[in-house]
């Protein structure tokens, strides 16, 4: 699973407008879909696709598609994200990576007296305001390799859409946002243990500050989410480890390691003996 939209800066491929930590402005335009389509967005997105078209499926199961000359707001969240390329074309898209420090920011120029409920997508009317800010910001920002402006451009973004004909409900979708539904936390816990997510990501996605979600998650677990954690992946790494033949980086990225030399040592601490050890131990009691 890739985070985004720091997989993004790592991509030679992918051009990086402006970047300021987990805010960002990327031009992205590929030949070929990646066929690791599951990411985690570190930040809200807009996305506006230039070219061919998105699939995007939520974590909870929500389907949307997005056609050329449409933008869409992406929360903060897990999603199976498909690059649609026409036949002998190309996918092209410019991607908005804003944190909730730009946001709160932005909201606080409203008055909204309570959230409503919302769904996991917005699609925004690419209208003549919209397509004139794209094309001056990537005249004047291409190549700079800049980010002081990275903070004032996408806020000037957000302001642009809320003077739009959807402005208001847009306003109404950042500010539910932040008032996200709480999700079961034992059932999503375990489903997900795997991805490569720190503990105030798994706050976030199920719906939690980080002090509810620590003392929600001892009270139910009746241990840190840390050592939880830890425990949770290295006993399916030992099972991974027992009955298949994969390496040990390739069941490291699977129980959502992304540092190797990290993970053995973890490994080390909870079994006594190294990934590879244990794999070539249980190979020869099997065979036994």
């Amino acid at each position: 699973m890739k985070v985004v939209p720091h997989a993004f800066y790592l991509n030679p491929a992918i051009e990086k407008i402006l970047i300021d930590g987990n805010s960002a402005v990327i031009h992205k335009k590929v030949t070929a879909s990646d066929i690791q389509n599951q990411r985690y967005l570190a930040s809200h997105a807009l996305t506006l696709v230039l070219q061919g078209g998105l699939q995007i499926e939520k974590h909870s199961g929500e389907f949307t598609k997005i056609h050329k000359n449409q933008m869409v707001l992406l929360p903060k969240g897990l999603y199976a994200i498909t690059d649609i390329i026409p036949v002998d074309q190309c996918f092209e898209a410019i991607v908005f990576f804003f944190d909730q420090e730009i946001t709160d920011e932005f909201l606080n120029s409203f008055e909204i007296s309570k959230s409503q409920h919302t769904t996991c997508t917005f699609l925004i009317d690419y209208d003549e305001n919209l397509r004139l800010f794209t094309d001056t910001l990537l005249a004047l920002y291409r190549g700079k390799s800049t980010h002081q402006f990275t903070k004032p451009k996408l806020l000037e973004l957000l302001h642009l859409i809320s003077i739009s004909e959807k402005g208001d409900a847009f306003v109404q979708h950042l500010f539910a946002l932040k008032n996200r539904e709480r999700l079961h936390i034992k059932k999503f816990m375990l489903q997900n243990f795997e991805k490569p997510l720190d503990i105030v990501d798994y706050a976030y996605l199920t719906g939690r500050s980080l002090s509810t979600f620590q003392r929600d998650f001892k009270s139910t677990f009746h241990m840190s989410p840390k050592k939880w954690l830890i425990e949770k992946r290295m006993q399916e790494a030992s099972k991974l480890l027992r009955t298949t033949s994969d390496s040990v980086t390739d069941i490291a990225y699977r129980v959502g390691y992304e540092n190797v030399s990290h993970f053995i040592k973890a490994f080390h601490k909870l079994f006594g003996t190294s990934p590879k050890q244990y794999q070539i131990q249980n190979r020869k009691n099997t065979l036994i």
